[in-house]
């Protein structure tokens, strides 16, 4: 399937993701290591700039090369420092010098096919030190399926160049591949359209049983779920997240 183009919304997409309700959490499982930081698919840098601004040693990777090419200016204009790797995450060439490896927002399902998520998953182990922690985040399916019902929603008004971003968009599928069709609009102070861009975005809902079992497989021991990014325990029926912590199995 045919990945994302962030290359071609990587100039917008600081406009409309502006979500904070994580960075407090993965600040937090940074500062519970001693050894540097590993954060996959990191984009422009919504939680890697926080990261770096604690202190952390990290390395960014994204698939992106224009997502990192914003994420490298932020890093810069703001006195930051932080290593930033251009890779697919399913093939990581890094060394397995890391104590911590942190997949945010929900991006592992970007990953739509099993082979997909079990080459990642063995990637990402390969970089862990024996003992070292992974945190991975993803879509509780039966909430998440809730809202993959083909209706257009507006997920918000953001302030742009040249006027107000509108961004929208509705999904289809998810048995258990997603297709979300995202609308880009662009409106002028006296509210004329200026343009309008449509991507395609595909995902795939993981069942718990199905990731841990790709997990544990991959070498990885489940440590903790929880449900939240306010570390409540992970309900089926209802919580909007499953927050996997693993750790890599000592050789």
């Amino acid at each position: 399937m045919t990945p994302t183009d962030y290359d071609g919304i990587a100039g917008l997409y600081d406009s409309y993701a502006v979500w904070d309700h994580d960075v407090a959490f993965f600040v937090d499982q940074a500062r519970r290591v001693a050894g540097p930081v590993l954060e996959l698919m990191a984009g422009t840098g919504r939680v890697s700039l926080p990261l770096a601004e604690a202190g952390v040693r990290l390395t960014c990777v994204d698939a992106s090369a224009g997502m990192l090419a914003v994420l490298s200016r932020k890093l810069a204009a703001r006195g930051l420092h932080a290593d930033v790797v251009h890779a697919d995450v399913r093939a990581l060439a890094l060394p397995a010098a890391f104590d911590l490896a942190l997949l945010p927002f929900n991006a592992f399902m970007e990953l739509v096919t099993e082979a997909d998520q079990r080459a990642a998953l063995a990637a990402v182990a390969a970089c862990l030190r024996p003992g070292g922690r992974f945190v991975c985040t993803l879509h509780n399916p039966a909430v998440r399926r809730t809202a993959v019902d083909g209706t257009l929603r507006v997920v918000g008004r953001f302030p742009a160049e040249g006027g107000t971003l509108v961004v929208s968009g509705f999904e289809t599928g998810g048995s258990p591949v997603v297709t979300r069709l995202q609308f880009f609009e662009l409106f002028g102070d006296d509210g004329t359209l200026r343009w309008k861009r449509m991507v395609e975005m595909r995902f795939t809902l993981i069942e718990r049983a199905a990731f841990e079992a790709e997990a544990t497989g991959a070498g990885f021991r489940v440590v903790d779920l929880f449900g939240g990014y306010d570390r409540s325990p992970f309900d089926p029926a209802t919580s909007p997240s499953m927050i996997w912590i693993l750790d890599r199995a000592a050789a």
